[in-house]
């Protein structure tokens, strides 16, 4: 995807421009549509905890309808965002292999190195973990309204879904759904957003046209001595009762037959 802009803000310069635009009549109609969206995606995700990197709506739990646990947020500065811990992107001051959740809303899109940040994912996440990823859709009116713009949140790096999940998938990931959502224009006029609101009835026919896209990946880890031992395992049992019954038939075979036995006694 072609970049209109020849330098981008960095993820922690981004944090407080995007949690102003979310405030704004678009932004909040945007995250109204989301949240609706993560009410039949979160709950079916389970564990102990979840991360949510980047805090774009500090008065929302974007995660609560999750069954987790507990729910952290990372941002620039969590003081100033009301959040719970201070950390950049692609250096999370989390342990390995600790979370069952993260999510990324926008981070993709202000960050230098993309696949540093879905490593640093993979890398936090539990053997089953959850990633969810939060973004402009270049093909869409919010695709078109970023070449015009020249602030936050339309001068970031937007990049096609089918692109993402292929990096994804060289990371082991596995993606379970996506889809993009939100059709109406990106205008900040609330008149304007209420008169198209019937565009979402749409979404069945022009849903690939979204302004934002959802995806939601799951990392699958294959643990290669569990599955040695489960391959042995029935594979010993199967030979060994195979050569059982084979030998047993043989042994039936020659009993049967008086002349077997008398050709093996004569050359013996």
């Amino acid at each position: 995807m072609i970049n209109f802009r020849k330098n981008s803000p960095c993820w922690l310069d981004a944090q407080p421009v995007l949690r102003s635009w979310y405030e704004t009549t678009l932004g909040g109609a945007v995250l109204d549509t989301v949240t609706d969206k993560f009410d039949d995606i979160l709950p079916g995700i389970f564990g102990y905890q979840g991360v949510q990197v980047g805090q774009i709506a500090p008065q929302r739990e974007l995660l609560a309808s999750a069954g987790l646990h507990r729910r952290i947020v990372v941002d620039s500065c969590a003081e100033a965002s009301n959040s719970h811990i201070t950390g950049e992107l692609e250096h999370l001051p989390i342990s390995n292999n600790c979370v069952n959740l993260v999510f990324f809303p926008h981070a993709l899109e202000f960050c230098d190195s993309p696949h540093g940040a879905l490593r640093e994912a993979d890398r936090v996440l539990t053997a089953d973990g959850h990633l969810l990823i939060m973004g402009f859709n270049p093909y869409s009116q919010f695709g078109m309204r970023r070449a015009l713009g020249r602030s936050v949140p339309w001068t970031g790096k937007t990049y096609s879904r089918a692109r993402i999940e292929d990096w994804l998938s060289v990371l082991g990931f596995r993606v379970v759904a996506t889809e993009t959502v939100f059709l109406r224009p990106p205008v900040n006029r609330a008149r304007v957003l209420s008169s198209t609101r019937f565009l979402e009835k749409t979404q069945r026919l022009f849903g690939f046209a979204g302004g934002v896209y959802l995806i939601h990946a799951r990392k699958q880890t294959i643990p290669m001595s569990l599955s040695r031992q489960q391959w042995l395992q029935p594979r010993g049992r199967l030979v060994h009762g195979a050569f059982a019954q084979h030998a047993s038939r043989v042994a039936a075979r020659v009993n049967a037959d008086p002349h077997q036995r008398n050709s093996k006694k004569d050359k013996d």
